[in-house]
């Protein structure tokens, strides 16, 4: 019992730094997106050459890291803006728990089953 109740105490601040990890995820990737669309400035064989390198396996797998974090993301942020607004403010560990954690997880695996199946194994 003493466990649960130090659990849900600190539900407000994992959800605080999962925001603030997935965001600087986010700005990562965001840099990386900005420097491929500019490889298009030095023609179609350097933009071809910058996607090939994203065909493999290991950028397929950051792939699915990254529909996880844009999940994790969004979804919290929803969460924490009801918060703000002052909807669901005494229930929000279950809102986390359910909402983010829950209905993020279903959605994860919606996107990540059939990107790991088809990029990454590669099964037609």
């Amino acid at each position: 019992m003493l466990v649960r109740k130090y659990c849900a105490q600190y539900t407000g601040m994992l959800a605080h730094v999962i925001q603030r990890v997935t965001g600087v995820l986010l700005l990562l990737y965001l840099f990386l997106h900005v420097h491929t669309i500019h490889e298009l400035s030095r023609g179609p064989k350097a933009f071809d050459a910058a996607l090939h390198t994203f065909s493999s396996p290991i950028f397929k797998l950051l792939e699915i890291g990254l529909l996880a974090t844009v999940i994790l993301h969004a979804l919290n942020g929803i969460r924490i803006t009801l918060i703000d607004l002052g909807y669901a403010h005494i229930g929000q560990k279950q809102l986390f728990w359910r909402y983010t954690a829950g209905l993020g997880l279903a959605i994860f695996l919606a996107g990540a089953i059939p990107l790991f199946l088809y990029s990454v194994l590669r099964i037609h």
